[in-house]
């Protein structure tokens, strides 16, 4: 209370004193309590003033007091690590946790992990040190690094992790082709040494594996389980393909294993699927993959060609159904890849054949603004034959006409990326794939059909043969004919490559209905420009291993896929030489690779590396902005790795 107000209360009693004497009976013993009541106040008064009276000095004591108290605290009993840093990040106090936590793991953890957190003004995040996992939160204003210790959640999580479910099956690749020619007795020893490899393999790991017929397995596993195998690389693959080779027997197996935090139903559809994709890829392999839809796959194994799965059922059977989908369709639209070749543009046309059996409208899309000088050649001979010439449609008409019953078709390709246009691509809801390379990460969601063999040489030898069912239906134009075997030839090498007696039982049916041989010759062929191009990239070639040669072209000159192709074939045809690169700049922001191999080395996992994919002896990638340099020296150092683990 202040002294003016304390006067007013004195005024206040005293005009009441002088109306209680005047006007109120018993007015003495009024004005008595009065008084005592003013005394009161004035006591009351006096112990206030006192109060407000206490030293500066007092004041400070205090404050210090309890600053002393909330220090001793912080500094020994906080239980957890806590730094204060100055304006140059250097370390101005630390508490009694945090000394300890800087004597056990050092001054990196501050310099190495918290300092570049502070740099990137990150509030809050994990530090690990010293087998610890630390939570740090950051007070910028306060310059305070607060640290928890989260070890044992982590650990607790990592456990829980690791225990996830692991489904598996396990396929003899070429089961059927390895007992066609045994007896019983051969048939039931095969079994015997399959079953044994694959038990022992499974209790080596303590997992559960049950057979469910003769060429296949399934076993169930936790993630610590898949864990180990990925340590050894799935190295049963390659184990139980060698030991099948002492026994004079081709057999080889591939895995398809999917984990997760899913149901039980999930994650074995997900494990069915990898293990399609280790068949479409050829085999003797293994895929691994988290049953997330945004996951990616892991490949391991694939050392070997593709194995020839492809039957003659098989291919009745996608004919039947291909046939069905074109019913359910209005019009069909082909597509091939980028820049397509003769076999893409000669498997579209088979397409189209098959469409017009069916009675279908169908489109073969283009874009004549990427073609290399023998499809532009194959462009010209198709508009001399209209009803041909009438198939063909731009990216634009192509927009212009698709529904939303339309059905596109891809050929000789399988990733989306890839496709002539993406826009259009995105356009259609209904997706049919044909195709002969290796199935890829990327891939269309819910395809209606997916035909890829990998085993086939081209596509359009995938088509011929689909074609064959339904010779009695309708004569094949004889322009068709020639365009699939010229396709055959392109992606053979002239018969040299990837050739199978289907192959060869397929050029004969194109020849037999009329396949122009002379006219492929003046469609494949190279002109004097494109030779002497090819010419001066080999005299480029720089040898990496005694086998190995990589070619890096000019990197302000640009080189259509062709030339890039052919130079690799025309290396890998060079004695002495087992795989071939061939590194060129196809426009101002992508940069190509070719890949050939003998079969020595897999070049399909060394492109799908880089992003690219093809076949195990014929592989490409392309590359968006790096320098020839840069994307040479990611070569290298992709082959680097691939020689070290094969000599691991």
């Amino acid at each position: 209370m202040h002294k003016h107000q304390f006067t007013k209360v004195l005024v206040l009693l005293t005009v009441i004193q002088i109306f209680c004497v005047l006007l109120i009976p018993w007015r003495w013993l009024m004005v008595g309590l009065l008084l005592v009541g003013a005394l009161v106040i004035y006591l009351l008064y006096r112990r206030v003033q006192k109060l407000f009276k206490m030293t500066e000095v007092e004041r400070i004591t205090r404050s210090a007091n309890l600053a002393e108290k909330n220090s001793e605290y912080l500094s020994r009993q906080a239980p957890f690590p806590l730094y204060m840093y100055d304006e140059n990040l250097s370390i101005s106090w630390m508490n009694e946790q945090a000394l300890h936590l800087h004597e056990q793991v050092g001054p990196n953890l501050w310099h190495e992990q918290l300092i570049p957190a502070i740099k990137k003004h990150s509030t809050s995040g994990q530090v690990v040190g010293q087998n610890k996992t630390l939570r740090y939160q950051i007070d910028f204003d306060k310059r305070i690094v607060y640290l928890m210790d989260i070890t044992s959640e982590n650990t607790a999580i990592r456990r829980q992790q690791v225990q996830q479910v692991a489904i598996g099956f396990i396929s003899v690749d070429n089961y059927d082709d390895a007992i066609d020619q045994m007896d019983d007795k051969e048939i039931a020893y095969l079994n015997s040494f399959v079953t044994t490899f694959i038990s022992d393999w499974c209790e080596e790991y303590q997992i559960y594996y049950k057979r469910l017929n003769a060429e296949r397995f399934f076993f169930t596993a936790r993630l610590e389980d898949i864990m180990k195998m990925e340590v050894d690389k799935f190295s049963i693959v390659e184990r139980l393909r060698k030991a099948a080779a002492e026994q004079n027997i081709p057999l080889t197996i591939s895995m398809g294993i999917c984990y997760g935090d899913d149901s039980l139903e999930k994650i074995g559809d997900t494990a069915q699927n990898n293990l399609d994709i280790a068949l479409v890829r050829g085999g003797d392999q293994v895929v691994l993959k988290n049953v997330l839809e945004n996951a990616k796959p892991k490949f391991y194994g694939g050392t070997t060609t593709s194995t020839a799965k492809r039957t003659r059922v098989r291919s009745r059977a996608m004919n039947t159904a291909l046939k069905k989908i074109f019913q359910q369709s209005d019009e069909i639209f082909i597509m091939g890849h980028r820049f397509p070749d003769m076999d893409a543009i000669g498997s579209a046309f088979g397409v189209s054949c098959l469409a017009d059996i069916q009675g279908k409208q169908s489109y073969v899309v283009v874009n004549e603004a990427e073609l290399i000088p023998d499809v532009e050649r194959c462009i010209e001979e198709i508009h001399k034959h209209p009803e041909m010439e009438g198939k063909l449609i731009t990216i634009k008409e192509a927009m212009e006409k698709v529904k939303p019953d339309s059905l596109l078709v891809m050929v000789d390709y399988h990733k989306p990326s890839m496709s002539i246009s993406q826009a259009l691509y995105d356009r259609f809801e209904q997706v049919a794939i044909i195709d002969h390379h290796r199935r890829g990460e990327e891939f269309p969601t819910k395809p209606l059909l997916t035909y890829i063999e990998s085993s086939a040489s081209s596509a359009s030898e995938l088509v011929a043969e689909l074609l064959q069912y339904e010779s009695g239906s309708k004569q094949l134009d004889r322009i068709v004919a020639t365009l699939l075997l010229a396709g055959i030839f392109v992606d053979t090498k002239n018969f040299v490559v990837r050739t199978s007696p289907r192959t060869f039982d397929i050029a004969s049916y194109l020849k037999r209905n009329g396949a122009n041989t002379d006219l492929i010759q003046y469609l494949l062929s190279s002109d004097l420009t494109s030779f002497l191009e090819i010419s001066e990239l080999v005299a480029k070639s720089q040898f990496i291993t005694p086998d190995m040669v990589i070619v890096r072209g000019d990197e302000d000159r640009l080189y259509d896929n062709v030339t890039t192709a052919k130079t690799a074939d025309t290396l890998l045809s060079m004695n002495g030489v087992e795989t071939s690169f061939v590194i060129t700049r196809r426009s101002k922001e992508v940069v190509a690779i070719s890949a050939r191999s003998t079969g020595k080395v897999n070049v399909q996992m060394i492109m799908e590396d880089l992003g690219g994919g093809g076949h195990f002896t014929n592989a490409a990638t392309q590359i968006k902005d790096k320098t020839l340099h840069e994307v040479q020296e990611m070569l290298y150092n992709k082959i680097q790795q691939v020689l070290k683990e094969e000599t691991s």
